[in-house]
């Protein structure tokens, strides 16, 4: 368990964790992300519930299951069924057991067939759907991060031109230990691996979103990396963090050498909608600058799942072209991850705009 005394450093209010009161102001909504890869065992989940923006009553839950293959199940679910504890929308439950250490998930429903490809290519269609359960517990491995108190940042705003404090989405991430179990086929197979979760509440709207670029990497000496390159409007974010869990508090890094997609708009139809499909996109590395001089971290994405997002803060399975010029690509992939020497695993997040995309892609 992580020492507490490395918990922390930002001092971020345990009950921030928790859910807030929905707040009478334009776009406002709240969002937890959470993201587990079992390397050895070639699954990994990915889960992004928040709050309706029609209506911040309504939990909205976007769900991932990566199979082998290139294969996924996915499913779109929505529900007045938050607690106190943690967002729920239908078969889908979230509940914090222990701010800033321990997070549950649970699942017990049907999700549709689709492939990555499908998904990177197409909006989703009603698709063939099968049971399938999990039940995971996300415990902190690395520091809590706070973006507004951190070097990168003194606040991220998602809305164009306005720099007030009700403008502000506060955001909080953390790389994680995940176990548990998950049922898909009839069969049972036990999940253990690592990944990352996040929480933001406060106004949001993805008309302003330039692109976006986020790495999360964890290692079996417990070491961890947090990387990301956000343009919003006129706002960037270029920066990250290290963990070397040798009993030092985390590190603020600085990005000399980033994948391609941080932060700036890419050219018209220039980007594979399936990010694999590209072996510079597949195959990527960052430099950063530490304490201890450059250092490099190669990454290989192994899967993907693509979603549309459209202003103000809609979410739909696939990737659904119809918007190009409207609306934006979120990519979220399962990652091999190589540092001196040391193999790990975690997630990579790219967000393009729609209209930047070419189709193309073939599996596995």
């Amino acid at each position: 368990m992580l020492d507490a005394a490395l918990l922390n450093p930002f001092d971020v209010d345990p009950h921030d964790e928790l859910p807030h009161p929905a707040e009478d102001k334009p776009n406002w909504t709240e969002y937890y992300y959470f993201f587990g890869f079992d390397r050895q065992a070639d699954h990994a989940i990915s889960l992004h519930i928040g709050r309706e923006p029609t209506d911040t009553d309504i939990w909205r839950a976007v769900i991932g299951v990566y199979l082998p293959g290139g294969k996924l199940l996915v499913g779109r679910y929505l529900g007045r069924d938050g607690t106190a504890d943690g967002p729920g929308a239908g078969p889908m439950r979230v509940r914090c057991l222990e701010p800033m250490r321990r997070w549950a998930l649970s699942f017990d429903g049907l999700l549709e067939q689709s492939d990555r490809v499908a998904a990177a290519n197409h909006p989703h269609p009603s698709a063939i759907a099968e049971v399938a359960k999990f039940d995971l517990v996300f415990e902190g491995a690395a520091p809590m991060w706070d973006l507004g108190k951190s070097d990168l940042s003194k606040g991220f705003v998602f809305v164009a031109d306005d720099t007030s404090e009700e403008s502000k989405s506060h955001h909080w991430e953390q790389i994680c230990k995940v176990g548990g179990s998950l049922t898909v086929a009839g069969k049972t197979l036990a999940f253990e691996g690592a990944g990352n979760r996040d929480h933001s509440f406060g106004p949001r709207d993805y008309t302003p979103m330039v692109s976006s670029m986020w790495v999360n990497a964890y290692f079996p000496s417990g070491k961890a990396l947090m990387l990301m390159g956000t343009r919003v409007g006129p706002f960037f974010i270029k920066g990250g963090y290290i963990f070397r869990n040798d009993g030092n508090p985390l590190e603020t890094v600085r990005f000399i050498e980033a994948p391609a997609g941080e932060g700036e708009a890419a050219p018209l139809a220039s980007v594979a909608a399936d990010p694999l499909a590209d072996p510079a996109q597949r195959h990527f590395r960052v430099v950063v600058a530490t304490a201890a001089g450059y250092e490099v971290i190669t990454g290989e994405l192994v899967h993907a799942l693509s979603t549309t997002n459209l202003s103000p803060n809609h979410e739909l399975l696939g990737t659904d072209m119809a918007f190009s010029g409207k609306g934006f690509q979120f990519c979220e992939c399962p990652t091999r991850y190589s540092w001196n020497g040391e193999e790990g695993m975690g997630h990579f997040e790219r967000i393009t705009q729609l209209r930047s995309l070419h189709a193309t892609g073939v599996l596995p």
